[in-house]
């Protein structure tokens, strides 16, 4: 684990001195690409102030919200789905459909009928978010051999301790993983929401520093949001450990 840090460290290192070397030795202009050090003076400025902790938090407010809508749909769903396989095949080409369809591509569409407003950048959230939680619940029920319903049948278990005892939890480390995933995903779109509308948020502070011509600021959001995802993902898989210590690590066939 150590060389593995020792190494991320090592790339992030380089990719820093590529940056600096290219600002430094290349004519390109401050406005499209500031150095490094100019771009973590101004998130240095930024975590000192309120407007930047009050963007995070409208950031994440749409984020959260839509993440949420998208759990209570997406598992409900997607384990009944996984569960009857007359109701996945009916369903089948209705989810692929709409899950086609690109989300941002849909937002001329959300802010005619919902408007600017902090409910249509849920809303978006929630459909970027809904279908990897679905497709991971469906595909973590399906998982269970059918020689475990085999077995079920002939002890005569009802179908909700089923469901409880043996269905979920076979479940759960699939439903995590779409859960990781869409924690992600619900800031990426959170943020690119507010870069296309009005929205409070990092997206629009991003814009409002860009046009501004503060383009070291506008980086500092920008790393600032990277920085906030890799946070989140961290949370989730710490949260994933801890909820899935029952469950014996895997090996793979040369161990």
């Amino acid at each position: 684990m150590a060389k593995v840090r020792l190494l991320q460290l090592g790339a992030l290192a380089a990719v820093l001195t590529l940056w600096a070397l290219i600002t430094a030795a290349v004519a390109v202009s401050p406005t499209a690409l500031p150095g490094p050090a100019s771009v973590a003076s101004a998130l240095g400025d930024l975590l000192g102030s309120g407007a930047f902790w009050q963007a995070v938090g409208e950031t994440l407010r749409g984020a959260v919200t839509g993440l949420l809508l998208a759990t209570a749909v997406g598992i409900p769903v997607g384990l009944v789905t996984g569960v009857y396989a007359t109701a996945e095949e009916s369903s089948r080409l209705l989810m692929e459909i709409l899950r086609s369809f690109p989300v941002i591509a849909l937002l001329p569409v959300f802010l005619l009928v919902l408007g600017s407003t902090p409910g249509m950048k849920a809303t978006v959230v929630f459909i970027a978010c809904v279908f990897p939680v679905l497709l991971q619940a469906q595909y973590g029920a399906q998982a269970v051999t059918p020689a475990v319903h085999e077995t079920a049948d002939s002890y005569r278990i009802p179908r909700l301790l089923r469901f409880r005892r043996v269905i979920l939890p076979g479940a759960v480390p699939s439903i995590m993983t779409g859960l990781r995933l869409a924690a992600t995903t619900s800031v990426l779109v959170s943020i690119g929401v507010e870069v296309l509308t009005t929205l409070p948020g990092m997206g629009h502070m991003i814009m409002e520093s860009q046009q501004a011509g503060a383009s070291a600021r506008a980086y500092a959001y920008i790393l600032a949001a990277g920085a906030i995802g890799h946070a989140i993902t961290l949370l989730a898989q710490f949260a994933e450990h801890r909820l899935l210590r029952w469950r014996p690590p895997a090996h793979t066939g040369g161990e």
